[in-house]
C-alpha cells in the first residue's frame, strides 16, 4: 500500500534517515490516508532519541517543551512537525498519565502502547505499512477495538473512553463488543479525568457527522459519572438517537448544534439535565445557547407581534432569525421521517409567520429596545431620577410602548413617569 506523503513530511524522514535512523508517520494520518481523508495533521514517529533529532535539525527552529515525554517540534516554513521517539509507558496514575517513559528502539513496541488498532498503524515509503495489530483490517471492518486488553487500556487513560466513542461517531465505525462491554464496565474511571479533555472530545462528537452517537455516552454511564444524569429507557434513547440525527444537517457550528441538544434535552422530555452548563464551555457559549434556546421553545402556535418584541429585545435580531431557522430545519428533516405532515407543515408555516412579522417590524422600526425609545437616561434624569432608578423607569416605559407603540413620543413618555 502506497501513502502520499506532503514534501515537508518526506523531507523529514529522508534526513533522519540520512543520518542512520528510521522515521514513520503514525497514527491518525496513516487511519485517514488509508480511508481516503486528508489528514490535518502528521505525527512522526522514530528510534532516534531527542537530543538526536535536535542534532538532526539543529539548521530549524526547535521546540522543545515536549522533550520529557519524548517529542520534539521542528518548525518548517512557519508550520510545526512534532516528531516523537519510540517509547514504552510505566504504570499509569489515576487513569491519566504514565509515571515513567522510557524509550525503545523497537517500533512494534511503540505501536503495542497505543490506544485502538486503527490508530496503531506505521507507515513509510521505504519499509511501506507496519500493522501489527490488524488496523487495517478493523478499518476494512469498520470497527473500533482497542489494542490488546480493553480493560488494560482504559484503565491507563479514562480519556480513552470517550475517545472510543468520538472515533466510532467521527467515522461512522461500530466499537467491538469486547471494548463496548469493557466501556459499560469501566465507565467510573471518567471521573479522574478532567473536564477539560473531556468537553474537547464531546465538542469533537457534537460536531461529527455522526452526532447521534452521543446517546451512547448516557448508555454507558459515562454522563452520569461526569454529572450529567439521565433517567432514561430503551424508548427514551431511541427517541433521543433519533433527534440527534438530525444534528447532523446543521451547519458543524457548536453554538448551534450545542442549543439543538439543549433544546432536545428541555422540550422532547429526554430527563437529562444541561451539557453545555456541566461541561467546560465559556461564558459567552453558554449565554448565547441558553438565549437561542429562549427563542426556539416559542410555543407551536402563533405568536404577537408584542411577544416577539419582548423577544428581540431579550436576545436581538440576529440570535431570533438564526433561532427561527435551527427550528426549520429541524421540522424539515423531521418531516420527512413522521407521518404526522401535516402538523409539521402548520409548524412551518407558523415560522415563516413570524419570521414576516419581524422584517415588518424592522421595515416599521418599530420600538423593542430602550434605544429605540423617544426618550433617554438624561430626559429621566432631569425630573430627578438617579443610577439604577433611570434604567428601571427605562424598562417599564419601553414595555408599555411594546404593547402600545402610539405612546414611544417623548411628551407622553414624560409624562408616564
Amino acid at each position: 500500500m502506497k501513502i502520499s506523503l506532503p514534501s515537508k513530511v518526506k523531507f523529514i524522514i529522508d534526513k533522519i534517515y540520512d543520518k542512520g535512523f528510521e522515521a514513520f508517520i503514525v497514527g491518525g494520518c496513516v487511519r485517514d490516508s488509508i480511508l481516503g481523508i486528508k489528514p490535518n495533521d502528521y505525527d512522526i514517529t522514530t528510534n532516534a532519541k531527542p537530543d538526536e533529532i535536535i542534532n538532526i535539525f539543529s539548521d530549524f527552529k526547535i521546540i522543545d517543551n515536549g522533550i520529557k515525554h519524548g517529542t520534539v517540534g521542528v518548525i518548517i516554513e512557519n508550520e510545526v512537525y512534532e516528531i516523537t521517539t519510540y517509547r514504552l509507558e510505566g504504570e499509569y496514575e489515576n487513569n491519566r498519565r504514565p509515571k515513567s517513559v522510557e524509550f525503545t528502539s523497537d517500533i512494534v513496541k511503540d505501536l503495542k502502547r497505543r490506544d485502538f488498532t486503527i490508530n496503531a498503524i506505521a507507515y513509510n515509503d521505504k519499509l511501506g505499512i507496519i500493522d501489527k495489530f490488524d488496523g487495517i483490517g478493523d478499518i476494512k471492518r469498520r470497527i473500533v477495538k482497542t489494542v490488546g486488553n480493553p480493560d488494560e487500556r482504559f484503565n491507563e487513560d479514562g480519556l480513552r473512553l470517550v475517545r472510543a466513542i468520538r472515533f466510532s461517531s467521527k467515522l461512522n465505525f461500530k466499537i467491538e463488543d469486547k471494548t463496548l462491554k469493557s466501556i459499560y464496565k469501566n465507565a467510573g474511571i471518567i471521573k479522574n479525568i478532567s473536564k477539560e479533555r473531556i468537553t474537547e472530545e464531546f465538542t469533537k462528537m457534537i460536531l461529527s457527522d455522526n452526532p447521534q452517537d452521543i446517546t451512547l455516552l448516557y448508555k454507558t454511564g459515562i454522563f452520569r459519572f461526569i454529572g450529567i444524569y439521565s433517567y432514561m429507557n430503551k424508548n427514551r434513547y431511541k427517541l433521543l438517537e433519533e433527534e440527534l440525527r438530525i444534528l447532523k444537517y446543521y451547519p458543524k457550528d457548536l453554538i448551534v448544534r450545542m442549543s439543538m441538544l439543549e433544546y432536545i434535552i428541555k422540550y422532547k422530555k429526554i430527563p437529562s439535565n444541561s451539557v453545555v452548563n456541566t461541561l467546560i464551555y465559556s461564558k459567552k457559549i453558554k449565554n448565547e445557547c441558553e438565549k437561542l434556546v429562549s427563542c426556539m421553545i416559542i410555543d407551536n402556535k402563533e405568536v404577537n407581534s408584542i411577544d416577539i418584541k419582548l423577544l428581540l429585545n431579550k436576545v436581538g435580531l440576529e440570535i431570533f432569525m438564526k433561532a427561527l431557522e435551527i427550528k426549520r430545519i429541524y421540522y424539515n428533516k423531521l418531516m420527512l421521517n413522521n407521518s404526522n405532515k401535516d402538523n409539521i407543515e402548520e409548524i412551518v408555516c407558523i415560522l415563516d409567520e413570524t419570521v414576516e412579522k419581524i422584517l415588518e417590524i424592522e421595515k416599521n422600526k418599530e420600538c423593542y429596545q430602550i434605544k429605540d425609545l423617544d426618550i433617554n437616561g438624561k430626559d429621566i434624569e432631569s425630573l430627578g431620577y438617579r443610577g439604577k432608578d433611570i434604567g428601571e423607569k427605562l424598562n417599564i416605559l419601553l414595555n408599555k410602548v411594546i404593547e402600545n407603540p402610539e405612546l414611544n413620543k417623548k411628551e407622553v413618555l414624560m409624562g408616564l413617569i
